[in-house]
């Protein structure tokens, strides 16, 4: 196992969101088509009233890897805006304060060197598991179409793009309510998605 600070150079797909939209197609057209009229109970206004104020819970499993995929999105982000400030900012509510510096000191070295950030990577949430004010976040990412390329030339630096099967491990900390990520440690064997 190897303790690494969190990825710098692994943007997450919106993959997801296709996937799931295409997924419910087939139910919308479903709906179109002329079926027998369906009668649902009357409503009671105590119901409607307490439907609409109930507010809405999640477990700590979800906070979690709402927080995780928040900062995937942000690290992309922070990567694609070239600005250094612009980069802590957007990396802000997801990362802990120790880490924003280091990682916005290495997308600046990277454009500095005259690359840029470039490709996609998808994420597979295997497990994720709370202990009280720490979580972790076990993911097996495919990383191999993330990479850098050379600004003048268009060309992917050499070595640049990641792996298929990437087994990561994000540990993140509660802190103020909200969940940061706190680091990432790559385990030595590869994963299945």
């Amino acid at each position: 196992m190897r303790l690494i600070p969190p990825r710098w150079g692994l943007p997450r797909s919106r993959k997801h969101a296709v996937i799931a939209a295409v997924a419910m197609m087939p139910a919308l057209v479903a709906c179109n088509g002329a079926g027998a009229p369906v009668v649902l109970p009357p409503r009671s206004p105590a119901a409607t009233s307490a439907a609409s104020t109930t507010p809405r819970v999640s477990l700590p499993q979800q906070q979690v890897t709402a927080a995780f995929n928040g900062y995937n999105d942000a690290l992309r982000e922070a990567e694609r805006s070239r600005n250094a400030s612009e980069a802590a900012s957007l990396l802000r509510p997801f990362l802990s304060a120790s880490q924003i510096v280091g990682t916005v000191q290495t997308m600046t070295s990277v454009w500095a060197s005259g690359e840029v950030f470039i490709g996609q990577d998808v994420v597979h949430i295997l497990g994720v598991t709370v202990r009280g004010a720490t979580a972790f976040v076990h993911d097996c990412e495919d990383t191999s179409s993330a990479g850098l390329e050379n600004v003048a030339t268009g060309q992917v630096v050499p070595g640049s793009t990641g792996i298929p099967h990437l087994n990561l491990v994000t540990r993140l900390g509660l802190v103020g309510g909200h969940w940061l990520v706190q680091s990432q440690v790559i385990e030595d064997v590869p994963c299945a998605a």
